[in-house]
């Protein structure tokens, strides 16, 4: 996908593998925001990689070290970190 736009199926095509696999690989790379949907019609979506995917190409292309880290934040925490502000979190129990 460097460099172009794909769908799963020209992935499978190209790659061989059985279009299930391809399709739940996109599933997750997706989720994880290093693909995104650029054209959307039902249930055919055409795909680019992110830069956070192409971060992660040239690190993996280059045998460098890269680190991942998995944040998890609600859309109101997503909408206050891009205003700037920050949500004290409130830890409850004994």
């Amino acid at each position: 996908m460097k460099d172009r736009l794909a769908t799963p199926g020209d992935v499978a095509l190209t790659s061989g593998l059985p279009r299930y696999e391809v399709l739940a690989s996109f599933h997750v790379l997706e989720a994880l925001r290093m693909i995104e949907p650029v054209h959307v019609r039902g249930n055919f979506k055409i795909y680019r990689l992110t830069k956070v995917g192409e971060e992660l190409l040239k690190a993996l292309e280059s045998g460098g070290e890269f680190e991942v880290s998995i944040v998890h934040k609600s859309s109101s925490e997503s909408e206050m970190s891009s205003l700037g502000l920050s949500k004290n979190p409130s830890f409850g129990g004994t």
